[in-house]
């Protein structure tokens, strides 16, 4: 555990020797270990990286809401506890969370790799809408682990390969001994969404000055070609990476195409 400057634990995992090449941040309402099979896939030894889960989800503590993403930003700064200089990959709102917290510490990174991130235009402001008030009413809870990996296999997550799958099942829940719970609560995950326009990130990204790899999925529902361009034109250095067939869950659907882009990044030191 890692402890921010609110005093909020935030779990983490880590692998690989010498000095930290990347930090991981996962989306909203998943944990940090779906990001495994991705980061098993990476060729490039030695690879030293950290994976956090975000407060709220996984192993880490809730903090109060809302969940402003000056806070989610902070975490990350806190976690990598002085070091500067990693690659900051992050899905999602793991994205805009790296990016931001780049453009409040610079140099903090040495290379950002957005997946999808959630980097929208103004009005900043929060939005209670049907997404929000939708996952707010999602079941949390399940007979069984096996009965939670086949519904959701069957359900909104059949385009997962099944290992990531396997990661979200055997850590994004716990098991309360007369079922399987989800560890992100949905009012949590609910505030996320909520908080997910309510930042000026779109902004303070015209400051980051370190390369940026921005990656979508070709049948993305959530950054379509002209928003796409829009974002890339905010960056100063960025490369744009569109992965063939894969929707906004690009990390859970083509794990091997995230692991190869992430292996460029680190070659180019």
């Amino acid at each position: 555990m890692a402890e921010s400057a609110e005093g909020i634990r935030i779990a983490r995992a880590g692998g690989g020797t010498g000095e930290l090449d990347a930090l991981f941040v996962h989306a909203t309402g998943f944990c940090k270990e779906v990001w495994q099979p991705v980061i098993d896939l990476v060729a490039t030894d030695p690879f030293s990286w950290m994976s956090i889960d975000q407060r709220g989800h996984g192993d880490s503590d809730t903090g109060r809401p809302p969940n402003d993403w000056d806070f989610l930003a902070r975490d990350v700064i806190d976690v990598l506890g002085g070091r500067d200089g990693v690659i900051g990959i992050g899905h999602s709102s793991g994205g805009g969370v790296i990016a931001r917290a780049e453009a409040f510490r610079p140099g903090i990174f040495r290379h950002l790799v957005l997946v999808e991130p959630i980097i929208f235009p103004p009005p900043f402001r929060r939005m209670d809408g049907p997404m929000s008030e939708g996952t707010r009413r999602r079941r949390r809870t399940y007979p069984s682990r096996d009965d939670a990996f086949e519904r959701f296999e069957s359900g909104p997550f059949g385009s997962w390969t099944s290992d990531a799958l396997a990661a979200y099942i055997d850590h994004g829940f716990r098991s309360t001994g007369g079922g399987w719970e989800l560890k992100c609560a949905p009012e949590v995950e609910a505030d996320f969404y909520a908080e997910g326009l309510n930042h000026d990130t779109w902004d303070r990204v015209k400051t980051i000055e370190v390369p940026v790899t921005l990656v979508a999925g070709e049948q993305s529902n959530t950054h379509p070609k002209p928003y796409l361009v829009a974002l890339a034109s905010r960056f100063r250095d960025v490369e744009v990476v569109v992965v063939p067939g894969a929707g906004h869950l690009v990390p859970m659907e083509d794990p091997g195409s995230i692991a190869h882009i992430i292996e460029r990044v680190v070659a180019r030191g």
